[in-house]
């Protein structure tokens, strides 16, 4: 393994020409469809007990504590006629990789060591919103080619929450939407003028949680799962109107979600884009395109629990790189043979074995297929210790009594 993704064969198997491979099949895959919504996501790869990894960095644990981990930048494209997933980018990083300079040290480059501001003279820094603008970028020129027409739509969370991000996409002609932050401000304060009428000061300016929107709408969802959790009978309160920053004119939708008088979360939602919004539907789609998302947490769960992403061993870096975008080819090989394994017959019996309860899907197939390696060491353990079945089910009656 450590010669293959860090030796030998690492001009053949590495990152860039894996990740190529994929963009290539989900671009065909795409075919001629006339919007494509672009979802992109960061992911940690938390490492809490690895100490001696090249370039190990610090990531949020699951309980939000400091660790040990590496960062990625993730970006996929779904086709909204059948809802099919397609990857694009993966790029993996870290904190202490050389040429990494964060966007807080970016706005004091006086303060910048010698050798991190030869990087940023070089043009050679990374963190993650430079690649994040790389897959923007990159996902649009790769859209476009061949369909100038195509609406391409990008959907980021909160993280992305910056009036630089929105501008950038909005000057390569694509569309957004991004989730907001709680502390995202209104721009309708109060404000103080000079004598030319000139902003000198701003008084107040009421964030957008708390402030009364222009436009309502209520709709009704039968049935919502959010969390693992289901409810039933839920009111959807959209409420909608323009917004301006610096001086460009974007739309901010806002959503509550209710059950009888009782909100589900304590804070709404908050979606801003620079799509027009004059209707009840039209604000209802902005919150039906953010919803996408969960589809690209979906293939990080599967990364994650199926193919191992967080699990490796191997210590040099590029290894490393070569590994994890490797399973991000992987995940788009099973994505492609996804409909066909409905209709296999060895495929169902597999999801069966991993009590599928009917879905027949990558995840229980791998499940099943590990449970049929785990029952064959058993059953080769067996045979070389000699021991019989009854010997086994006598345990097993001695250990569940």
């Amino acid at each position: 393994m450590k010669g293959l993704l860090g030796g030998q064969a690492a001009h053949t198997l590495d990152s860039t020409t894996l990740i190529r491979c994929v963009e290539q099949r989900s671009l065909s895959e795409l075919g001629d469809c006339g919007r494509v919504y672009v979802l992109h996501d960061p992911s940690d790869i938390r490492k809490p007990h690895s100490q001696d990894m090249e370039y190990i960095g610090k990531v949020l644990g699951l309980k939000k504590e400091v660790i040990n981990g590496y960062s990625s930048v993730n970006c996929v494209a779904i086709n909204p006629d059948n809802q099919g997933v397609n990857l694009l980018f993966h790029d993996l990083y870290s904190q202490e990789q050389p040429n990494y300079i964060s966007q807080k040290d970016l706005e004091t480059p006086h303060t910048l060591l010698p050798d991190k501001a030869k990087v940023l003279a070089d043009n050679a820094h990374i963190n993650g919103v430079i690649l994040c603008k790389r897959h923007l970028k990159g996902s649009h020129d790769l859209l476009k080619k061949g369909h100038q027409n195509r609406v391409i739509t990008h959907i980021l969370d909160r993280e992305f929450d910056s009036e630089s991000l929105f501008s950038y996409i909005h000057e390569l002609g694509d569309e957004f939407v991004i989730r907001a932050k709680l502390s995202r401000l209104a721009t309708n304060g109060q404000q103080k003028l000079t004598a030319k009428g000139k902003i000198s000061k701003v008084l107040h300016y009421p964030t957008l949680v708390d402030k009364k929107f222009t436009h309502q709408s209520n709709y009704l969802i039968d049935r919502l799962t959010l969390k693992n959790k289901t409810y039933h009978k839920v009111t959807c309160v959209v409420e909608w109107e323009d917004l301006t920053m610096e001086t460009k004119s974007y739309c901010v939708v806002r959503i509550t979600l209710k059950q009888g008088n009782k909100s589900l979360f304590q804070q709404p939602m908050l979606l801003i884009t620079n799509r027009k919004i004059k209707t009840a539907e039209e604000a209802k789609n902005i919150y039906h395109a953010y919803t996408l998302r969960f589809k690209i947490e979906v293939v990080f769960r599967f990364l994650k629990q199926n193919l191992g992403w967080e699990t490796f061993q191997i210590r040099d870096f590029e290894a490393i790189k070569n590994l994890l975008a490797l399973a991000f080819f992987l995940v788009g090989y099973f994505k492609e043979l996804e409909e066909e394994l409905r209709e296999h017959e060895l495929a169902k019996f597999l999801c069966k074995i991993a009590c599928s309860k009917g879905k027949i899907t990558p995840f229980f197939l791998l499940k099943g297929l590990e449970k049929i390696a785990d029952f064959n060491e058993v059953k080769q353990w067996m045979e070389k210790e000699n021991i019989t079945q009854e010997q086994i089910q006598k345990l097993l009656n001695q250990f569940l009594t």
